[in-house]
């Protein structure tokens, strides 16, 4: 991944753990909050998503991406199988119910994440590696503090 794409990832990673702080007053896609929404993206995109998986793309903790799942779950918005081969490791994939939100999101998303990439060009490779230090640093202390709030015994998948 190129740099530009790299910086514009860090902010949406900072972003994202903003959106864990809030009180679920800010509505996104109706009743659904950001991270949810970004929960549903990448079940959507990821072959075989698991918690594992998406918690290692959101960057945060498999139990706050379970609890976030079985929200989705009881919402209809994705549903989770087994592999006949493997029954032990469950899956998600995006129900029909979350089609409309995955797809709605794709699209925004790749909107945004263009203009966001056209402002990070701006700054020449100097600029754009202390950009990218600077922010991976943010988001490793943000990300630090999330697994504190969010570590629970039963952290696993």
């Amino acid at each position: 991944m190129d740099q530009p794409h790299r910086i514009v990832a860090e902010l949406i990673k900072i972003a994202e753990h903003a959106d864990a702080f809030r009180h679920g007053s800010e509505d996104f896609y109706g009743p659904l909050n950001l991270t949810e929404v970004h929960c549903i993206h990448w079940i959507g995109i990821l072959d075989h998503a698991n918690v594992t998986k998406v918690s290692n793309e959101m960057g945060m903790t498999r139990g706050a991406i379970s609890k976030i799942c079985k929200k989705l779950l009881q919402k209809q918005l994705i549903e989770s199988y087994q592999e006949p081969e493997n029954n032990k490791n469950i899956y998600f994939r995006v129900a029909d119910g979350g089609k409309d939100i995955f797809e709605a999101h794709k699209v925004t998303h790749n909107q945004k994440f263009g203009e966001k990439i056209n402002i990070v060009k701006k700054y020449d490779a100097d600029e754009q590696a202390v950009i990218l230090r600077f922010l991976m640093d943010i988001n490793g202390l943000v990300e630090s503090s999330l697994e504190k709030i969010y570590a629970t015994p039963s952290d696993v998948d």
